[in-house]
């Protein structure tokens, strides 16, 4: 037999495949559990509750698949499946978790009742909305049992007639293989003579190059050498014009040297501008001054707040006759007293605060008059004297020390 007339018998053998098991075939089709079974319409929708809904079949059914329909379960809530198989009794429960709004067990067996019992829920309004059964009937499995003979023989035929042609293909295969090999050789051969003719004709190649570089070199070397002459005729001319211009720097290096030395002299003397001491000194006057605004402040606002309150006295006639006046201002005295050391203490902090920023002020003015001093006086001792360094940086030094001792003393 040909495997085409294997797959025309395939194609007309009808076999008997797992189809929906209707209400029909369920007990108790009255009950509303029950009802779910190929269930279309909303009216028979069950709530969904913690407890076991059954159903159980007249007779014993091959169920290859069953689905539980539901509602507002989300995705991963496992409800507890329970079946009984025939004709053993023996019964399995198994987690079946929800996807896509349905739980769905694999059967595969004889069974004669199933049960679903659905998770906890406390938030929602979650429902059963329908069960579908797929399976065979027992009355339909001799027509099986028929078809799965056929369907055997026929499968021997075709494996037969397959390995036939297999082998029949396999000694073709070995053929082609053996055409591509010697393919392959011949496209070798030709791709190394392709290789020679292309190595030949690059070679014939950089050897053009190289001639036509030469012959460039040759014209650049030329050029090279009629511009090494000029540059010599220009290199003599500016040997001349360099030795001028080295005597002129040899007059400026000279007089840049006696200027150096004068500013050398100058750097043993006190500064004519104390910029680092100023800027210490206006620093510090600034941090005082801050200092000095908050006492400041304090005292303004007491006093303010003294003469605001001090109104309030004018109306010390309308006491009652049975309060003193003495009795007003005893009570009065502590807050005068609290005022009074706020006003001391902040005049005593700013007179401190402000003294100081006079006397840091004093002492910038004195120490710009000594480096005035100095320097005036430094400059005149040694007008017309002929000192070396050591000498004058002694006398400078002598001078600065007696200067900074009276200053001290003041």
């Amino acid at each position: 037999m040909s495997v085409e007339k294997d797959i025309e018998e395939l194609e007309t053998l009808k076999v008997s495949a797992p189809h929906e098991i209707t209400l029909s075939y369920l007990d108790y089709r009255n009950r509303k559990t029950t009802r779910l079974v190929g269930n279309t319409s909303k009216d028979n929708y069950v709530k969904g509750q913690h407890r076991t809904y059954e159903f159980e079949f007249k007779e014993p059914q091959f169920i290859t698949r069953i689905q539980f329909s539901t509602m507002d379960y989300t995705d991963g809530n496992k409800a507890e499946f329970n079946c009984t198989f025939y004709p053993s009794g023996g019964e399995s429960k198994i987690q079946v978790a929800n996807a896509n709004n349905a739980w769905i067990v694999r059967v595969n067996n004889f069974i004669t009742k199933f049960s679903i019992e659905p998770p906890k829920k406390y938030l929602g309004d979650q429902v059963l909305t329908g069960v579908q059964i797929e399976g065979v009937r027992s009355r339909e499995f001799p027509n099986i049992a028929k078809q799965i003979g056929t369907v055997e023989n026929l499968r021997k035929d075709a494996l037969e007639e397959c390995r036939e042609r297999l082998d029949a293909v396999r000694s073709k295969e070995d053929e082609v293989e053996k055409l591509q090999d010697t393919i392959a050789e011949l496209n070798e051969t030709i791709n190394q003579l392709n290789q020679s003719k292309s190595q030949v004709e690059d070679e014939l190649e950089s050897v053009q190059e190289r001639l036509t570089a030469t012959d460039r070199n040759v014209s650049s070397k030329k050029q090279e050498l009629s511009e090494y002459s000029a540059r010599i005729e220009s290199a003599a001319s500016s040997i001349e014009q360099k030795t001028e211009e080295r005597k002129q720097l040899s007059t400026e290096i000279a007089k840049a040297r006696s200027e150096l030395r004068e500013l050398k002299e100058n750097i043993n003397l006190f500064p004519t501008e104390i910029s680092g001491f100023v800027a210490q000194g206006a620093a510090s006057i600034k941090k005082y001054s801050i200092l000095a605004s908050i006492p400041i402040i304090v005292l303004g606002l007491v006093t303010v707040d003294l003469y605001s309150r001090a109104s309030e006295l004018s109306n010390l006639a309308n006491l009652p006759e049975s309060i003193s006046i003495w009795e007003v201002l005893m009570a009065r005295s502590p807050y005068v007293l609290v005022c009074g050391a706020l006003i001391a203490s902040s005049y005593k902090l700013a007179r401190i605060f402000i003294t100081e920023v006079i006397r840091i002020n004093e002492q910038r003015l004195n120490l710009t008059k000594i480096s005035i001093i100095a320097k005036d006086v430094s400059d005149a001792s040694e007008d017309g004297l002929s000192l070396d360094d050591a000498a004058r940086y002694e006398h400078r030094t002598h001078l600065k020390r007696n200067l900074l001792r009276e200053h001290m003393k003041g």
